[in-house]
């Protein structure tokens, strides 16, 4: 069996600890990739707010290099260098996303489903594709959550236009990639919102003018002065909060009847608040709700461009990519993420 060190979660009181676990040869469908970098996503810290019934790996995007592949694994081989994703590659109708894998940590099997952080992966093979030649690992290692779902709900919005208005509330490192990629679709009404007041600051390498404190007194003022009492076309919550989406649909453009219809409210920021809106306001304002689960991606169609996108320097992974961390610092990263002490994304480098 092939041993590998790997952050993994065993219990609230405990954090991430580092230990080996020990991986079987794949099977017909798995491929085991040497891990080079893994973003740090915040939703990690749903994980550790839980005491799990199993130790648990951690981690779903990044950056490795195919080291043993099962029979049926066609479209890597080994030796390639590939991307890792949750978002499955080439899906189907008939695609099954729990395709699970297992480890074994103490003598124990333990079903996993995907996880980067550790020197080795085995994954199901639909969670790899084969990097092109020449990108850069570090950069390309937040392609697989970050950018998917941050980047892309933006670009791929056909209905946005340079006249558009919109709004994208949360300075995380998925609402500064929405910022970058409406800043390439020469959007001119670009206005972050945030109740970090570091954040928005952070907000200006983007060379935004418009940045608001949600928790400003005079916020719907403020707001309305930016649109012109009209509200906004789009507004893209990376939070995921019941207040969030009430406040939103109040700054949300309303209909004029016979003339134009309501904004549209993309939620993609993953909470667990039960949120309430009235029918009657929704229907009459012509106001419109919509989910974004992973940019709603398509990565063997969609990933070409935003690897065009990150050769020619549109993505700014220069911002975009904070802090580097090494492998063994990932419970400090943690600990830093849950303070809200990252800015844009923080990779972590496994080898």
């Amino acid at each position: 069996m092939l041993k590998s060190k790997a952050a993994i979660f065993k219990s609230k009181k405990q954090g991430i600890i580092i230990d080996d676990i020990f991986l079987t040869e794949p099977n017909k469908n798995e491929v085991i990739i040497k891990n080079f970098y893994t973003g740090l996503c915040g939703s990690i810290l749903t994980n550790l707010s839980r005491d799990p019934s199993l130790p648990e790996l951690l981690g779903h995007e990044g950056t490795g290099k195919v080291i043993s592949k099962g029979k049926n694994v066609k479209h890597v081989k080994v030796g390639d260098e590939v991307l890792i994703s949750w978002m499955p590659y080439n899906a189907s109708k008939d695609t099954n996303y729990f395709q699970w894998t297992n480890f074994f940590y103490k003598g124990k099997k333990i079903n996993s489903l995907i996880y980067t952080l550790s020197e080795y992966s085995k994954l199901h093979s639909q969670f790899v594709s084969k990097l092109p030649k020449n990108i850069d690992h570090k950069e390309a290692s937040i392609l697989g959550c970050a950018v998917i779902s941050g980047y892309s709900p933006v670009l791929k919005n056909k209905d946005l236009n340079s006249k558009s208005s919109v709004a994208i509330i949360g300075a995380g490192g998925l609402g500064l990639l929405a910022l970058n990629a409406a800043k390439n679709k020469k959007i001119k009404n670009i206005t972050l919102i945030e109740n970090d007041k570091t954040k928005l600051k952070y907000g200006k390498k983007f060379g935004i003018k418009n940045m608001v404190d949600i928790n400003d007194k005079d916020f719907f003022k403020i707001i309305d002065k930016i649109t012109n009492n009209s509200g906004f076309d789009y507004i893209y919550d990376f939070v995921g909060k019941k207040e969030i989406h009430e406040k939103s649909l109040s700054i949300l453009k309303k209909s004029i009847p016979g003339f134009s219809t309501g904004g549209t409210l993309v939620i993609i920021g993953l909470g667990y608040d039960k949120s309430e809106f009235f029918s009657k306001q929704l229907l009459l304002n012509e106001q419109t709700i919509k989910g974004i689960r992973g940019g709603s991606v398509k990565m063997k169609s969609d990933l070409p461009k935003i690897y065009k996108d990150l050769k020619n320097k549109k993505i700014k992974m220069n911002i975009i990519i904070s802090e580097v961390f090494d492998f063994y610092q990932i419970k400090y990263a943690a600990n830093k993420l849950k303070k809200g002490k990252i800015f844009g994304r923080a990779v972590i480098k496994i080898n």
